[in-house]
């Protein structure tokens, strides 16, 4: 779209080259999302996806999986965030970029800040405030994370991060369909992670937070969340290595600071390449228990507990 008509909405986006508190606006999608129920002050508003990514080398089955995400970020003018920490972090990080045209920057992890898995996420989520910049006292911006082979998670983050650009919610975990879940994803995965969810929703009815409408079924397993950017400070004080570090966060900002917690289903569908390489696999099976291990100990027992 080259021209905009007396009714539409502009059609700003915020690039690395475009990062000036003035010129920090939503995307298009963003903006079109939320056009007819949003006021004026909607054009303030930005978006960044952060995600995480280790490849021992470039032939990682989830390396082009990657490159197609950021493909799909820069289609749909998604500000991206990648926090890396490849052997050949300069191959991967030149490769993203490129995919990304622009709408990608990677950073090598600082290890001596930031340990594991949920160190990436906390220095990811800094540089995405830092790029958001909150301090001209707008609130109307968000952070979404996402595995980088979850792909399909940017053709639904509009919908995402629709209820903290218009003020319903602080804090969203989408949750996959029923249908796409267990048609797109390992037959394992699928019934381990629906266990965990029954699980762990059953442990935060005890919380006012999670007891509304719209977050009694959180999708836990899922992986992607995104966040009002003022909240960034809950997961930069976390200091969890591993899955975790995604999800005690938001537990904590809504059982200790009243935060509200939403969940959006979404049409999320998992790559087949995935499905392919794990689903039958016993290595993949194993560990899955080792995740739903440290869960249920991290995070049932010691937050929801």
């Amino acid at each position: 779209m080259t021209t905009n008509h007396k009714n539409d909405p502009p059609n700003h986006y915020i690039s690395p080259s475009n990062t000036h508190p003035e010129a920090c606006r939503c995307s298009y999608i963003y903006l079109l999302a939320t056009y007819n129920t949003m006021s004026s002050s909607a054009t303030d508003c930005c978006v960044v996806l952060v995600t995480v990514t280790h490849y021992p080398n470039t032939s990682d089955i989830r390396f082009p999986l990657a490159l197609e995400l950021c493909q799909l970020a820069a289609t749909k003018l998604i500000q991206t965030v990648i926090v890396d920490d490849s052997p050949d972090h300069p191959a991967v990080r030149n490769a993203l970029e490129e995919a990304g045209k622009g709408h990608v920057k990677v950073y090598q992890q600082d290890k001596a800040i930031y340990q594991g898995k949920g160190g990436a996420l906390r220095q990811a989520i800094k540089n995405a405030r830092d790029l958001l910049d909150t301090n001209n006292n707008n609130d109307n911006t968000a952070i979404c994370f996402a595995e980088p082979e979850k792909v399909d998670i940017a053709n639904h983050m509009h919908l995402i991060v629709r209820p903290i650009l218009d003020g319903s919610t602080d804090i969203v975990v989408p949750t996959r369909s029923e249908e796409l879940f267990r048609q797109s994803y390992p037959i394992e995965q699928y019934h381990s992670e629906s266990f965990a969810n029954l699980h762990f929703n059953s442990l935060a009815q005890q919380f006012k937070g999670f007891q509304a409408e719209d977050a009694k079924q959180i999708d836990w397993l899922f992986g992607p969340f995104a966040f009002r950017t003022s909240l960034a400070d809950t997961w930069l004080a976390y200091t969890g290595t591993s899955w975790d570090a995604q999800m005690i966060p938001y537990v904590r900002a809504v059982r200790n600071e009243n935060r509200r917690i939403s969940s959006v289903t979404i049409d999320f569908r998992h790559p087949k390449q995935m499905k392919e390489q794990e689903e039958g696999d016993p290595k993949w099976t194993n560990k899955r228990l080792q995740q739903l291990n440290i869960l249920f100990d991290l995070l049932g027992e010691q937050e929801l507990s």
